[in-house]
C-alpha cells in the first residue's frame, strides 16, 4: 500500500474532474491510500466556490458533480486537533492549512500529494503505510477508509 496527504489544491482539481487533476490521479499508484486532514473538505469547497461564483470557470451543472465526488471518495481522515503542535512548527514559511497537510505527511511519514505532480516525498517520508510506524499523537479519530480512484 502507498500513503499519500492529498492537499485541497490537488483535490479540489481531482474533485472537478480537470485535465490536471486527471494527469494528477494518474500518477498514484493503483494502491494508494489517500489522507486528508479534516479541513480538506472545506478547503475544496471553497475552491470549487471560487471557480464558479468568483472566476466563472466552472458551470452550475460541473460544480454540482464536483461537490457530490468527495462523498464516493475513500479517504482517510485526519483531525486536525492532533497535527497542531507539529503545524506550528512550519509558521515560518507556510500557511496554517498547509501546514496542516505538512504535519500529517511527516507523522505519518508519506509523501505529499499536490499540484506539483507526483506525490512528494522528502527524505524523512516513506511511501509505504503498511511499513509506516504509527504517527506520535493519532490523527485518525475522524475515521475514514481507503482511497478508491
Amino acid at each position: 500500500m502507498t500513503a499519500v496527504v492529498i492537499d485541497a489544491s490537488a483535490g479540489a482539481e481531482i474533485v472537478a474532474g480537470t485535465a490536471r487533476g486527471r494527469a494528477l490521479a494518474r500518477l498514484l499508484p493503483t494502491d494508494t491510500v489517500g489522507w486528508v486532514p479534516d479541513h480538506f473538505y472545506a478547503e475544496v469547497l471553497g475552491v470549487l466556490r471560487r471557480r464558479l461564483v468568483g472566476e466563472r470557470s466552472i458551470t452550475e451543472t460541473e460544480a454540482a458533480s464536483a461537490v457530490a465526488r468527495p462523498r464516493d471518495w475513500h479517504l482517510r481522515q485526519a483531525a486536525v486537533q492532533p497535527l497542531i503542535d507539529q503545524a506550528w512548527r512550519h509558521r515560518h514559511n507556510m500557511t496554517a492549512a498547509d501546514a496542516l497537510y505538512v504535519a500529517l505527511a511527516e507523522l505519518l511519514r508519506v509523501g505529499l500529494g499536490h499540484l506539483t505532480g507526483a506525490p512528494q516525498p522528502s527524505p524523512t517520508f516513506g511511501g509505504d503505510a503498511a511499513a509506516s510506524p504509527a504517527p506520535t499523537s493519532d490523527p485518525t479519530s475522524a475515521g475514514g477508509s481507503r482511497m478508491g480512484w
